[in-house]
């Protein structure tokens, strides 16, 4: 039986959404968010518009390392080496930015994990957002499907191991086999019945996982499998 993992960054590798905090220091986070979280604009207009409100004195440099001063998740490293040591592929789906994802995980020594996010780059005095997993198929909270991101990673028969915390992983939590959900994305699962396991922090997916793999109890999910099938038709 093949696993593979995925994970969501913001509130989910780090505890807080850095998303959100670079935006807060360097742009124009309000009134945008609120009008986002109303729906007002898409995603993918959100980020348009409040990266276009970063100043362009703002170098890069700025924004990477104001990241440097957040943590990793203090066990998310073990669980890396733990689905390396079994082989296991594991791969970061994010909504935000490389940006600051990518120099965080290379302070970690983590550089090698593959990375499927948004880019933002400076282009003639602008901060200009690109989205490589935009999907016109799926109307989700995201700018960069996390559903897209399983189907091109993933082999049909895999087992899908998905772990999030909000909004923007409803969509990655419905096509996975097995789901670890907190704060809004367990909330989304509890009002949609959709099985999970509740965890706080990298050492209780890791005690988890542990005893579900040893119990022999990971199995396909039937509505996730024909989710996946669909999706895999639509694209």
């Amino acid at each position: 039986m093949n696993i593979s993992v995925f994970c969501d960054f913001d509130g989910t590798v780090l505890k807080e959404d850095l998303g959100d905090e670079v935006f807060k220091k360097f742009g124009q986070f309000e009134p945008l968010h609120t009008q986002l979280m109303a729906g007002e604009m898409t995603v993918a207009e959100y980020w348009r518009r409040i990266a276009g409100t970063i100043q362009s004195d703002v170098l890069p440099e700025e924004i990477e390392e104001f990241a440097l001063g957040f943590q990793l998740d203090a066990y998310f490293k073990s669980f890396v080496e733990d689905c390396r040591e079994q082989e296991i592929p594991l791969t970061v789906v994010s909504d935000g930015f490389d940006v600051y994802i990518k120099p965080l995980l290379k302070r970690e020594g983590l550089d090698w994990l593959p990375v499927r996010c948004n880019r933002m780059v400076l282009k003639n005095g602008r901060y200009e957002t690109e989205y490589p997993g935009a999907s016109e198929s799926c109307s989700c909270f995201c700018a960069s499907c996390k559903r897209n991101s399983i189907l091109e990673k993933a082999a049909p028969d895999d087992i899908i191991i998905y772990i999030g915390d909000g909004l923007s992983d409803t969509c990655g939590a419905e096509h996975a086999d097995i789901i670890f959900a907190k704060k809004s994305l367990a909330a989304y699962c509890n009002e949609f019945r959709l099985p999970h396991h509740p965890f706080k922090n990298f050492f209780d997916v890791r005690r988890i996982l542990k005893k579900i793999t040893t119990a022999s109890s990971l199995k396909p999910r039937h509505q996730a499998v024909l989710k996946r099938k669909k999706a895999f038709e639509i694209e």
